[in-house]
């Protein structure tokens, strides 16, 4: 069993399911990159308390591997098939310059944040 502390819930005697094997997430999200996939398991692990914090999910890898993260105005706009293209909006310009080339340390807003995990040298 994937959560044993599962019996002790208050409800748990009122549904029964019939036990299955889990799904290995590559097979659900088979396009979905490692780095996505790594994170993804963070968030579904089980007992609730073994997920990953927020504060830790931020500063995974997913978001510092291309593609890297834009405001939504950056965002390509997809055309419409049999009418004419919506409108770009200009919106404001792109406060925060990530660079795959660059320190990891260097694109984040707060820089303390990830001194902890960035290695002596």
């Amino acid at each position: 069993m994937v959560w044993p502390e599962i019996t002790e819930l208050p409800d748990y005697n009122k549904i029964s399911f019939k036990e299955q094997a889990p799904v290995p997430l590559e097979e659900v999200l088979s396009d979905a990159s490692p780095q996505a996939l790594d994170l993804l398991g963070q968030f579904l692990l089980y007992p609730p308390f073994q997920h990953i914090a927020a504060s830790q999910a931020l500063l995974h890898q997913y978001f510092f591997t291309a593609p890297l993260p834009v405001h939504p105005f950056e965002l390509p706009i997809p055309q419409c098939p049999g009418g004419p293209a919506p409108k770009a909006h200009p919106g404001p310009p792109h406060v925060h310059d990530f660079h795959v080339d660059r320190p990891l340390e260097e694109s984040l807003l707060d820089p303390e944040l990830i001194r902890p995990f960035i290695p002596e040298g």
